[in-house]
């Protein structure tokens, strides 16, 4: 049997190598498709996939993609490949997207354009509607109505997906598929640092300028006994500079940094006294690691399931008093790190191929 991997992002491999090592090592023909959405970022990830598998280049370009002008050219230069050229390979084999970035909506449209079973990994995330977090709800919706068999872990994807009224297989899983992506990870635990990281990506706060200021005003209130790094995304160091704040007086005690390798970068928040984040996958690393971690969101419908008791996560709200009240207490929702016994990735791969 040949399964496809079509990934394109950053996450996407993280959250998917597991996976695919595993179907490597149960003798399955592996063919990873790369849409090469973030071709600089992923070529260290590349290198964590053991064995012996197939790598096709959908597209040429070598550079990450961080401006709307920029992905919208790649995403018109994939369609027009997909719709003028056929790829057998496809043909009636299992083919695997996740999430839901514009990788997984082009993944999805080249599989199903040749005739291939469509397999939606984490499906079922929150949706609050179509053109709130869009692309993001939109992209859910679709690729799920379309897709041929969904993964999803926990009752409230399980229900969301039976609320769609998706006509695909829903199969669950115990956990994400990131209790093993972090399993590849080397951590080293570092004393007496007092190192807080910040990650902001999500279109809906960079996006408004409201949101990015009063971010650099909680920001500018942590205290001057913490080393402050701000891993910046592309677009966000975009935004950042068109509202003439990425010299703002705000952060004068924050170091801005352009992206780094996975391993370093779950280091950073591994060590980190604190973090604050709106990126799903690093919500759920920190959750995992026990991180004590500010939310930069309004709600967390994408994430429901961990939110609780023994969460070491805090929603902002946007709200000040609340972010201030985190800096002092942060402590006290500081967990021990999540282990599971299984695999997630093996138990998916395992109930996917039952199902078939």
């Amino acid at each position: 049997m040949n399964i496809l991997f079509v990934l394109g992002t950053k996450a996407q491999f993280i959250k998917t190598i597991p996976m695919i090592n595993y179907a490597i090592t149960s003798k399955y023909s592996v063919t990873v498709v790369d849409l090469k959405q973030h071709p600089e970022k992923t070529i260290s990830l590349i290198s964590k996939i053991n064995g012996e598998f197939t790598y096709l280049q959908f597209m040429e370009n070598k550079k990450d993609i961080g401006t709307y002008l920029g992905l919208l050219k790649w995403t018109l230069q994939i369609l027009f490949k997909i719709i003028f050229k056929k790829e057998k390979i496809f043909n009636n084999n299992l083919a695997i997207v996740h999430g839901d970035t514009l990788s997984t909506l082009l993944g999805a449209f080249l599989i199903r354009r040749n005739k291939g079973k469509l397999v939606l990994l984490e499906a079922g995330l929150g949706f609050p509607g179509i053109f709130k977090h869009f692309p993001e709800s939109f992209i859910r919706l679709y690729v799920a109505k379309f897709s041929h068999y969904l993964i999803a872990n926990g009752e409230d994807q399980i229900n969301q997906l039976k609320t769609w009224g998706v006509k695909g297989n829903i199969i669950e899983i115990s956990n994400n598929t990131i209790y093993d992506s972090l399993d590849l990870v080397g951590l080293e635990q570092i004393e007496n640092k007092k190192e807080v990281v910040i990650s902001i990506h999500r279109t809906e706060n960079i996006n408004n300028k409201e949101n990015m200021k009063l971010l650099l005003n909680v920001i500018s209130n942590i205290d001057d006994i913490y080393h402050v790094s701000w891993y910046l995304h592309i677009p966000t160091k975009n935004k950042l500079k068109s509202y003439d704040l990425i010299n703002s007086n705000k952060l004068k005690n924050v170091d801005l940094f352009d992206l780094v390798p996975y391993d370093k970068f779950l280091n950073k928040l591994y060590n980190s006294k604190f973090v604050i984040t709106d990126g799903d996958g690093v919500v759920e690393e920190c959750y995992i690691l026990g991180i004590p971690t500010l939310v930069w969101r309004y709600e967390h419908l994408d994430s429901n399931h961990l939110f609780g008791d023994e969460s070491s996560l805090l929603l902002s709200e946007f709200n000040l008093e609340k972010s201030l009240d985190f800096f002092k207490n942060y402590k006290k929702i500081k967990t021990n790190r999540k282990i599971q016994n299984s695999s997630p990735s093996k138990e998916a791969l395992d109930k996917l191929i039952e199902s078939i």
